[in-house]
């Protein structure tokens, strides 16, 4: 079992706008047995994270999940919790017109290890 975080994602407007409203989620199954990922999502209000996203899917063999959340906050910081470290996750900020942005972007080998 690994327990992931993106960490911290600064999302503050500049000249009044936010670089993502809306953060794109991938996760990936690349093992040959169906595994489970519990997904969290917090937003950052003051010095305070706040739940606003929990999911627990199943992902089967080489399938391959995507799911899209609202991320008009502050500042955001997604977790997972997988079952087995054959499962991937990347997580892509995109603006209102739904352009990738790159400074929004953590691949998997860029999670960091949750100390639980």
């Amino acid at each position: 079992m690994a327990f992931l975080t993106t960490g911290l994602i600064d999302n503050t407007p500049v000249f009044g706008v936010r670089p993502s409203s809306s953060l794109s989620v991938l996760v990936t199954n690349n093992v040959d047995t169906l595994e489970s990922v519990l997904l969290r999502g917090y937003y950052l209000s003051g010095n305070t994270k706040i739940l606003y996203v929990e999911e627990l899917f199943n992902i089967g063999p080489a399938e391959v999940v995507l799911r899209n959340y609202f991320a008009d906050f502050d500042g955001i910081e997604f977790q997972f919790i997988v079952s087995s470290q054959g499962v991937n996750a990347t997580l892509w900020g995109k603006d209102a017109e739904g352009n990738l942005q790159t400074a929004h972007r953590v691949v998997a080998q860029e999670l960091d290890e949750l100390d639980i």
